[in-house]
């Protein structure tokens, strides 16, 4: 094994290295109990057990300083800073059934974090020092670029470079880590201040809800001309009943491992008001106030309540009816969208994946 690797050579021959092999001064297991983050959670997955070490230190931002005076020279925040995961990672801990060798699990590349956005500097600067304090395993850094990134959005979004695997040989695999502040802005925004309040309530997750959300808010358009390359893709079910569209076109929903996620949370959870239960009233509240956002999430979720079938790729028949039936109930208190559109009503200044 080489004795340092290097994770990134900038544009003015700046190195950022690593001494190898990688070191771990904690135990994620052990934090992840501390936490109380249910055991059926996927360990295994590297960028779980970073997250784990990353909410830990997170929460205890205030009193790092004293536990780690030579590293963290100041208090590197007031209040604790409450990083809430959303995404697949968020997934995997609100629902058992996205864990394991369970049908509806699937690999975890890496972790997405939303925190306030004004401790989101305070959070970076904690991920750019997690290395000399927890081991080299959660190293963090920063490029030229990811600094021009961090200006230009002005403190509502921040992009570092982080170890988010260990390949072969103990060789650190070096990723894009993207920390969003108060909103998830992709097709559409959707604002999650308030989830921060409840975050150890939601397993330091955005909540059920604005998962449902965040996952259902995925839409685009797709050329008719090219469907018979959709379907030998088995990417048709995607297509959406809205038929007001553009004439040349079709719309596209959720994309399979969406489609995965959102039914591993509906199978773990009914509708209610309970706080492990979908609660159709915080998303109705949310969507009555957005029409663009609410057409896209009923569409995407009519989508998979009207073919059940389609769900038998990942589950059983019995758990697609359960799925199915739980997404209808949810319909029900949904808002109704009259208003039609014959052209985007989402956000197209995003990234499209492109289906060859």
């Amino acid at each position: 094994m080489p004795e340092k690797a290097i994770l990134y050579e900038d544009v003015d021959g700046t190195r950022f290295e690593v001494e190898l092999p990688l070191t771990s001064n904690v135990d994620p297991e052990e934090i992840r109990e501390k936490l109380g983050v249910p055991s059926y959670v996927d360990m295994d997955y590297f960028p779980m057990k970073s997250a784990m070490v990353s909410i830990w230190a997170a929460i205890n931002a205030p009193e790092l300083h004293k536990r780690y005076p030579e590293v963290f020279k100041k208090r590197v925040s007031k209040k604790p800073i409450p990083i809430l995961l959303f995404g697949g990672g968020a997934v995997k801990i609100c629902c058992e059934n996205a864990n394991g060798s369970r049908p509806l699990s699937r690999k975890l590349k890496d972790t997405d974090y939303i925190v306030p956005r004004k401790q989101g500097l305070d959070f970076v600067k904690l991920l750019l020092n997690m290395d000399e304090a927890f081991g080299t395993q959660y190293k963090s850094f920063k490029t030229k670029s990811d600094g021009l990134f961090n200006a230009i959005r002005r403190g509502d979004r921040y992009r570092v470079r982080t170890v988010e695997g260990i390949a072969e040989g103990g060789i650190p695999i070096v990723g894009v880590m993207d920390v969003l502040c108060d909103r998830i802005d992709l097709r559409h925004e959707i604002n999650v201040k308030d989830a921060f309040e409840d975050y150890k309530e939601n397993l330091y997750t955005i909540g059920l809800e604005y998962l449902i959300l965040s996952k259902t808010q995925f839409i685009m358009d797709y050329p008719k001309k090219k469907l018979d390359r959709l379907r030998e893709h088995g990417q048709d079910y995607r297509i959406l009943p809205y038929h007001n569209y553009a004439n040349d076109k079709v719309v596209l929903g959720m994309e399979d491992k969406d489609v995965r996620d959102v039914c591993a949370i509906f199978l773990d959870h009914p509708i209610g008001n309970d706080g492990r239960e979908i609660s159709s009233e915080k998303i109705r509240r949310v969507l009555k106030k957005d029409q663009k956002l609410a057409l896209t999430i009923t569409l995407n979720l009519a989508n998979l309540a009207e073919n059940p079938d389609v769900l038998t790729r990942w589950v059983i028949k019995r758990d697609a009816s359960i799925i199915a039936d739980r997404i209808q109930t949810l319909l029900k208190g949904l808002p109704k969208v009259d208003k039609k559109w014959n052209k985007p009503w989402w956000n197209i200044a995003v990234e499209t994946p492109i289906i060859e």
